[in-house]
């Protein structure tokens, strides 16, 4: 063979690997826009299934879903919806995780009231509240400001002026939400209703709210209980509540005291075991001035 005919046959066959090294680069950069258009479809699928599941199940996705509520229950009381329709719990992002912090109370269409330890500096809050029991939808609405009680001590924290109110956000998502009463004066009675926001922990020890709700009657008690107890003196800013009658243990979380559509009292200290049967509120009637001046309410009741 000449060398005319030897160069042109290698210069076929490097032409040859060539076309071939581009049909196969050309494969291959199909399959991966291939892969890549079926994992973008696969996330978007999954991003809308999640939304959908998260309006559809009432967890929270503005939550990002580490705080929810959980289905326990398919049939509801419509006496239970309408005695709890003021209650809503309070939400805290810290790290970027949103995680339950305590319960308040609506007042004033747009004020909450609450323990001051539940507020957690430096930190975005929102109210997680009930719209529809009986479809298990919730919403949340975030906290425009915080207002402590002047006398609370942030850095030592007592029992002392444990109180706080908030302003919600409620422009874009209106509600109709009932807002409880609350007066100078407290009931003239001892027997209350203490509400309980059943809960379930996962196997990581997160803690999630269910839609569950229950109510007891409470009975209020000497301060000297609640001294033998927790060794805390109470005052008139405080009341102390005799749980001996309610059988379970406290793995439940406990909303706020009211009467009828009254509230009384906002908790400070919940009961630490199933021996300890007793806790401690905040009460509100003692700070309702306090309260209407931070909410810049001037006329009321």
């Amino acid at each position: 063979m000449s060398e005319q005919q030897t160069s042109t046959t290698n210069n076929l066959i490097k032409i040859i690997k060539m076309k071939a090294g581009c049909i196969i680069l050309t494969v291959l950069i199909i399959i991966a826009i291939l892969a890549v258009c079926v994992m973008v479809k696969f996330a978007t699928d999954i991003t809308m299934e999640e939304r959908k599941r998260d309006s559809n199940t009432g967890s929270v996705y503005q939550l990002a879903k580490t705080m929810g509520i959980i289905n326990l229950k398919e049939n509801y009381s419509l006496n239970n919806a309408e005695r709890f329709p003021y209650v809503g719990a309070v939400v805290a992002n810290t790290s970027g995780i949103w995680s339950f912090s305590c319960f308040a109370s609506v007042i004033l269409v747009k004020f909450i009231v609450t323990s001051a330890h539940c507020v957690k500096r430096d930190t975005k809050h929102r109210l997680l509240l009930f719209h529809d029991y009986t479809k298990n939808y919730s919403h949340t609405y975030p906290v425009l400001y915080w207002k402590l009680h002047q006398k609370y001590n942030v850095s030592k924290p007592t029992l002392r002026h444990d109180v706080a109110v908030a302003k919600l956000n409620v422009d874009f998502y209106p509600f109709s939400t009932k807002a409880s009463v609350f007066d100078r004066n407290p009931p003239e009675t001892d027997v209350l209703t203490a509400v309980l926001w059943k809960t379930v922990a996962a196997i990581d020890k997160k803690m999630y709210l269910t839609n569950d709700f229950d109510k007891i009657e409470v009975q209020i008690t000497s301060y000297n209980r609640c001294f033998e107890s927790y060794g805390v003196d109470l005052d008139a800013s405080l009341i102390c509540i005799d749980l001996t009658e309610y059988e379970e243990c406290f793995v439940h979380e406990f909303g706020p005291l009211y009467y009828e559509d009254k509230i009384v009292g906002v908790l400070a200290v919940k009961p630490r075991d199933c021996d300890t049967k007793y806790a401690i509120f905040t009460n509100v009637s003692f700070y309702r001035d306090w309260i209407l001046k931070s909410t810049g309410t001037t006329c009321y009741g």
